[in-house]
């Protein structure tokens, strides 16, 4: 200590720059690995994860400067909510191959982007801003368990008719109806390209 203190000025000011450089190292350090672990999605996992919950997802790249930005806020919502059995706030790595497919499917074009809702109709978030307190009070005011198959007690009478004729179908009058009602969707692409 004795022979940093008689250094000349410049060394002290460079020792002490070492030094700051130092602890914010440690400092940022310390708070990575306090960080929430984020639920990753993937194709292979994602149907497993979201059935029956309401969820927000961010789809982002890690490379994206907007995205590394949003990160700490969107841990500390995936914490807060963690212990909710009928929410899940989640992340979709775009550059990961087992996750590309979501991404590609959800047409994620810019990044991060944020969806939530049923999983298996995502609407976008268009919210004011990506800060914590606005996503926490979006998420409070749109991630409630939606009606389906693992939420029953939530679907009105004429849904709950609907998913149990669903239920009584063979595997093949199922596939039978998937197949005439994609049908129809092609059909009205193609009236739609002709007009």
């Amino acid at each position: 200590l004795i022979q940093i203190l008689e250094q000349p000025k410049t060394d002290n000011f460079l020792l002490s720059g070492k030094m700051r450089f130092s602890l914010a190292l440690a400092a940022a350090m310390a708070a990575s690995a306090s960080a929430f672990d984020v639920t990753p999605l993937t194709f292979a996992n994602y149907d497993e994860l979201t059935s029956g919950k309401a969820v927000f997802i961010k789809f982002y790249a890690p490379w994206c400067e907007y995205s590394i930005a949003l990160k700490p806020d969107w841990e500390k919502l995936a914490e807060v909510w963690s212990g909710d059995e009928n929410t899940l706030i989640a992340e979709v790595d775009c550059n990961d191959d087992a996750a590309q497919f979501l991404c590609y499917h959800e047409e994620i074009q810019g990044y991060p982007t944020l969806k939530y809702g049923n999983p298996k109709a995502l609407l976008t978030y268009f919210g004011e801003s990506l800060s914590y307190d606005d996503l926490a009070a979006f998420a409070k005011a749109n991630l409630k368990p939606v009606c389906g198959l693992n939420n029953m007690d939530l679907c009105d009478d004429e849904k709950k008719a609907k998913i149990e004729s669903l239920l009584a179908m063979s595997k093949d009058d199922l596939q039978k109806a998937i197949s005439t009602e994609s049908q129809k969707i092609n059909d009205a692409e193609e009236t739609f390209k002709t007009e």
